[in-house]
């Protein structure tokens, strides 16, 4: 009865934890040429956004991801470019985004009782670990199968001054890939795009993992879930 007690106990403590903390983790790459030895400064720059997916661009979600791209670069210092053709613009920023899945996620757990919280399992430097051993309690194993759907965002910055009259001039491109039980890409979408722009250009030619806690207010946040080890590109 006591040991029954004590593990309702710990997974209590575990999902109010879990329900405290949560994250998106993205593996983000980005290429650019900005910065570094070129000097180029974005500040005070106009941009238009556009979409690759000709579907996307009659969406009325893709007007929404726009404007959370807007508030970002414009926090960045750059300027909504108000005229009609994207190419009069400084930079023509291109957004494409898209969700694979889903992909089943298989675990054993056993060894008496454990709980793992956070990254604990895949080797993250912080989180939380319950268990103990007990020498009346049988050891056992089971399976836990879930759902992983691959979430992935890109943008891609050319100059105005080419994008209509190519070659077409690139000067940054992000990919942003997480892995997470949510299959839609809408919840996720703004905390992708901080991924993509965070410390902005950020260096070129590098993969790395981005963590991007979700505020407590946001209604449908992702779980925790494992970095992407793998790309859809």
């Amino acid at each position: 009865m006591i040991k029954h007690l004590m593990a309702a106990v710990v997974v209590l403590v575990a999902v109010a934890a879990c329900a405290s903390q949560k994250y998106v983790v993205s593996d983000v790459t980005r290429f650019h040429t900005l910065g570094g030895a070129s000097g180029e400064s974005l500040a005070g720059k106009t941009f238009a956004i556009v979409a690759l997916n000709p579907d996307q661009e009659e969406s009325i979600a893709f007007r929404q991801f726009g404007d959370q791209l807007n508030a970002r670069l414009s926090n960045l210092g750059m300027r909504q470019f108000q005229g009609s053709a994207p190419s009069g613009a400084d930079y023509v920023v291109t957004l494409d985004y898209g969700v694979l899945g889903p992909t089943p996620d298989v675990r054993t757990r056993g060894s008496n009782f454990s709980f793992g919280f956070g990254y604990n399992n895949y080797r993250r430097p912080w989180g939380y670990g319950f268990g103990w051993q007990d020498p009346f309690w049988d050891d056992y194993q089971y399976t836990e199968t879930r759902q992983l759907f691959t979430r992935r965002v890109e943008l891609m910055m050319y100059r105005g001054s080419t994008y209509a009259n190519g070659p077409k001039q690139r000067v940054f491109e992000g990919r942003a890939v997480s892995m997470g039980q949510s299959g839609q890409v809408e919840p996720v979408m703004p905390f992708m795009l901080d991924a993509v722009l965070k410390d902005f250009p950020g260096p070129s030619g590098r993969t790395g993992t981005v963590t991007v806690q979700v505020p407590e207010n946001v209604d449908q946040p992702d779980r925790a879930a494992r970095p992407s080890a793998r790309s859809a590109y």
